[in-house]
């Protein structure tokens, strides 16, 4: 058999013929490429970051963070803050998010986080008593009471000397929900229905809102559509337990909802938190109805004291928080039923001293709402402050100082004349009634 022979020079040609083709059988996988942020200066939790397909939640005092999907060189990506760390303390801002692969791991990506600040605005009302629907600053109020927002920012007021339930979107339209403006106590459609002195709202999953009708001793329900019933209450001024109008309360104040539909009631003047379940069926919640100290009145929810509890509010697994007015403390109501003192002098001792618990004071709290972080924000009404407990139990004032003005600005250097009510948006904005200015306010991290 005749052998044939190849020169040199073709075997090396071919070599490089099959190379440019791939070989034929060369299997190794593509390179792939890390996409990764470097991180600083953040102290709180609560950051999430976003490339789109997924999230990566980073813990305070990270350096860095690198997405678990490595990205094929030539592909596009696009990094966001997804949430910004939770409670007014730290705010980020996101650099060189967006680009393309090319070739290596991307690494030019940065969040940089300070110190977030309280912006203090005007978000609806002219400061002139009145009951003007409009846009924003155009509005006006008549001492409007506490606040409650719903899943899709819409801020719900409980408009008290106007007799009405007010209703404000996102982009600052105030309408009215509901009431004839006039003092009364029937149930029916939007302006057929009537309130006296509406006090507090709060709003379901549903975007069914509650009030607590406080000089009708009653608890009412709207519908989304605007149609009022009567939920509970004989509208009796007592502290009766029983279903529906079987039930009484003595100067309701405020209302809080529970993810199961359970409404939780200020009942200031039974010195009591009192249950509703969606039934209506009423329950004493906790509070013995009689006045005393937080040093003597904690303890189980059956025999504990409050002082006219003027707010309330319910966290995402049922634990309770009290604005106990007249106490200067604030109280948290475990879901094992066990009240005690989270924050103020434990002996109802007036002040405004920032501090770690019960070392902090207020005067007069009449606001409370609570972040799903676990935060606590507080209305100090006597002291024209707003205020913040963390979940360490830590009191910080993040707005206002004592002057008697409704000045925007930023922290301690705004002011309000008698703040009421607060609520929390799903971005962490915060709404303030202040009350003596007929004015809605906006708090929020810059």
């Amino acid at each position: 058999m005749k052998r044939i022979v190849f020169p040199v020079a073709a075997i090396i040609l071919l070599s490089m013929l099959l190379s440019a083709c791939g070989g034929g059988n060369d299997t190794s996988p593509p390179s792939t490429f890390s996409l990764a942020s470097s991180v600083s200066n953040l102290t709180a939790s609560g950051l999430v970051l976003s490339n789109g397909t997924e999230t990566i939640s980073v813990a305070p005092g990270a350096n860095s963070v690198t997405f678990p999907t490595k990205l094929l060189s030539g592909t596009t990506y696009n990094v966001s803050i997804a949430s910004q760390p939770q409670g007014f303390t730290d705010i980020c801002v996101l650099n060189n998010g967006a680009g393309t692969v090319s070739n290596s791991n991307v690494t030019n990506i940065a969040v940089s986080c300070h110190a977030a600040k309280a912006m203090v605005t005007t978000f609806a009302g002219s400061g002139v008593m009145g009951s003007t629907d409009g846009i924003g600053t155009a509005t006006s109020f008549n001492s409007p009471g506490r606040l409650a927002v719903d899943a899709s920012g819409n801020v719900y007021v409980a408009d008290s000397g106007n007799n009405l339930i007010r209703k404000i979107t996102p982009a600052g339209i105030v309408t009215k929900l509901a009431g004839s403006g006039a003092p009364g106590n029937k149930d029916g459609a939007g302006s057929a229905a009537s309130f006296n002195n509406p006090g507090g709202v709060a709003v379901d999953k549903s975007g069914n809102v509650y009030v607590a009708d406080s000089r009708n001793n009653l608890i009412r329900k709207i519908t989304p559509g605007g149609v009022v019933t009567t939920l509970a209450g004989s509208g009796n001024y007592n502290s009766a337990n029983g279903m529906g109008a079987a039930a009484s309360f003595a100067f309701p104040t405020d209302v809080s909802v529970d993810a199961a539909g359970n409404v939780y009631v200020a009942d200031a003047s039974n010195n009591m938190i009192r249950k509703v379940t969606p039934t209506g069926l009423v329950t004493t919640y906790a509070g013995s109805g009689s006045p005393d100290k937080p040093v003597f009145g904690n303890g189980p929810a059956y025999a504990a004291a409050f002082e006219f509890p003027d707010s309330v509010t319910v966290d995402a697994v049922g634990n309770v928080y009290v604005a106990d007015t007249l106490n200067n403390s604030i109280r948290e109501i475990t879901t094992a039923g066990i009240v005690t003192s989270l924050a103020g002098d434990i002996y109802g001792k007036r002040g405004s001293a920032d501090g770690a618990g019960t070392a902090a004071t207020f005067l007069a709290p009449n606001g409370v709402v609570v972040d799903t972080a676990g935060n606590v924000y507080v209305v100090d009404s006597g002291n024209r402050l707003i205020r913040k407990i963390d979940a360490r139990g830590t009191v910080t004032t993040i707005a206002g100082n004592a002057s008697n003005t409704d000045s925007d600005g930023i922290g301690i250097a705004a002011s309000f004349r008698h703040p009421v009510g607060i609520a929390l948006d799903s971005a962490g904005n915060i709404y303030i009634s202040d009350s003596e200015s007929h004015l809605i306010r906006k708090i929020s991290a810059q």
